[in-house]
């Protein structure tokens, strides 16, 4: 299976085509960490539009037809409350005014499971969110795997998502479960856990980061993770995984 023809969309801001981000990025991340204030925010504004939000909306209306060839209801609108978080604080719950960090997400809602892509001023980080709060009585994820352990292993095997992800619980801060996940070995590790996390690091000085080659790898990064996010979601994981490998499968995606 092909992907689609317009996945390397040109972005927003002048149709500026992604080309990654900058070293310029992470150093503004670097700063706001050290001075996190809305009076220095507002003399670097311009570094803020610069280099996070112009390519942070390019990479969303780059890789958006992809994210609806995979799931058609998943939000690809490069807005703020949709994929693109904000750096605001609430100040009444906060200290700084400012997160020193940027998240676009890919998902329905806010705090649904989702993929995402992550930015600091160490780097990024590419992945998939999974909520496996209780409700209405069940841990989706956690008893989907419990129930399809088999499907399960097979799907991390098939997506090759054991050796190269790490798995954390998302609570405060973020709790190793597995350095590599194996999905043989950890498939009970999740029981009771809220939030999770599978991801792969990107250090900012990765010439992958900066280039559009990120693009590419972003598409290959949740091709992979998504059976994660069917057995997140899904009343009937089996009917849907089957679903997901014969309309696309594990993709060959050029990073050219």
């Amino acid at each position: 299976m092909k992907t689609p023809r317009h996945a390397g969309a040109k972005g927003l801001e002048g149709d500026r085509e992604f080309k990654g981000f900058s070293r310029e990025t992470f150093k503004f991340f670097a700063d706001l960490y050290k001075h996190n204030s809305v009076a220095w925010f507002r003399k670097h504004r311009e570094e803020y539009e610069e280099y996070l939000m112009n390519p942070a909306r390019a990479f969303v209306v780059s890789i958006g037809p992809f994210i609806k060839f995979i799931n058609p209801v998943l939000d690809t609108e490069p807005k703020f409350n949709r994929t693109l978080v904000r750096l605001n604080r609430d100040m009444r719950f906060a200290k700084k005014p400012y997160k020193d960090f940027f998240l676009i997400r890919f998902g329905k809602t806010k705090w649904a499971s989702e993929l995402f892509l992550y930015l600091d001023r160490n780097g990024m980080e590419l992945g998939s969110f999974i909520n496996n709060e209780k409700a209405d009585g069940r841990r989706r994820f956690e008893e989907n795997i419990a129930n399809h352990r088999d499907t399960f292993t097979e799907a991390c095997r098939k997506y090759r998502i054991g050796g190269e992800f790490s798995a954390y619980e998302l609570h405060s801060g973020m709790e190793p479960i597995s350095e590599k996940f194996n999905a043989q070995r950890d498939h009970g590790k999740f029981n009771g856990v809220d939030y999770i996390i599978f991801g792969r690091e990107l250090d900012k000085s990765d010439p992958t980061v900066s280039s559009s080659k990120l693009l590419a790898l972003a598409m290959k990064t949740f091709n992979r993770l998504y059976p994660l996010y069917i057995f997140a979601t899904s009343d009937n994981p089996v009917a849907d995984l089957e679903s997901y490998n014969e309309r696309i499968g594990l993709l060959k995606i050029s990073s050219k």
